[in-house]
């Protein structure tokens, strides 16, 4: 039913604000760039309130050339907001307001249901999955580009098909994007093995702050704001908490990162069925089952730990 509704939104609209969350991975710039392609080759008008990932990680997906943050006093017909679980999430929540109809398309299970319509789809590997799904039902033919920007989606939340999110449908849908000609495996490499010396830097001193809690079952590494200082600022710390992750024994790892003063960044993954989002959702984040994260404030590293601790019960 609420697929039903989205797509006559959509049918019947002209005006579209496309956002997702703050710092975008693969996934929200993916789906975020899938569906805007898309609208544009409905004859729709899109724009896009997206925050520019730096690194040119994603330099590949051609979309981010058409960001732009300066929209004036303009409003829109219809707000689409894509793999965000809650609007304090948002890149820019106040645009929220801007929107006449207001859309969530998402796949985490923490999602309220901020919008006025909602697509939900918690069994789906990524927000892609759920595009997709959209682009059929609105009867848009993909292509090369729309192609890409959905497989960067998927592969991206999938950790290159590796987690137990993956299906018979991700498979499917996969399958279906390879018939439009694109460089595939350099796109993964890209996204999973390239890397820069200031990364290998980080890794070999992340490598160094880790620590083994709860008889081993869970891993922790802690970058103090002290530390990160050592780096620049948009140094590329994705995946630096799949080190602890992958240790023998360890169940749940945890990343804690000071970015400002008594502000920390956290982090949280796990092998097993301990349901890490629990406890990102405790301090305001969410995530999924396996990973999820969140922000804790005013207080001091010691006292993150000992309370993230408490909630790490096997």
């Amino acid at each position: 039913m609420g697929m039903n509704k989205i797509t006559s939104a959509i049918k019947e609209n002209s005006t579209f604000l496309i956002s997702t969350h703050k710092s975008p991975d693969g996934d929200a710039l993916g789906s975020s760039f899938a569906l805007g392609l898309a609208l544009k080759k409905m004859g729709k008008n899109v724009f896009y309130a997206l925050e520019k990932p730096g690194g040119g990680k994603y330099s590949f997906l051609n979309e981010l050339n058409e960001l732009n943050g300066s929209y004036g006093d303009r409003s829109f017909d219809v707000g689409i907001f894509l793999d965000s679980s809650d609007p304090d999430h948002l890149y820019d929540a106040s645009l929220m307001e801007r929107c006449r109809i207001r859309i969530n398309i998402d796949h985490h299970v923490s999602n309220n249901g901020y919008c006025h319509l909602n697509y939900v789809d918690v069994n789906a590997s990524a927000t892609g999955e759920a595009v997709y799904e959209l682009l059929e039902n609105l009867n848009v033919e993909l292509d090369e580009e729309i192609a890409l920007a959905l497989y960067t989606a998927i592969v991206s939340d999938t950790g290159n098909f590796k987690y137990s999110n993956v299906t018979y449908k991700t498979h499917d849908i996969a399958s279906k994007l390879y018939r439009y000609p694109n460089r595939y495996w350099e796109i993964s490499r890209k996204l999973f093995d390239e890397t820069t010396f200031e990364k290998v830097q980080l890794i070999g001193y992340a490598l160094g702050r880790i620590s083994l809690i709860k008889e081993g079952k869970a891993a922790v590494i802690h970058l103090s704001h002290e530390d990160l200082k050592k780096f620049s600022d948009d140094a590329d710390m994705e995946g630096v908490i799949n080190y602890a992750r992958d240790i023998k024994g360890v169940e749940v790892a945890v990343m804690i990162k000071e970015t400002s003063r008594d502000t920390f960044k956290v982090s949280f993954r796990a092998n097993t069925d301990f349901d890490v989002s629990k406890i990102a959702v405790h301090y305001g984040g969410g995530g999924h089952s396996k990973a999820a994260g969140c922000t804790i404030r005013d207080m001091r590293f010691e006292d993150v730990l000992e309370d993230i601790k408490s909630h790490i019960v096997f």
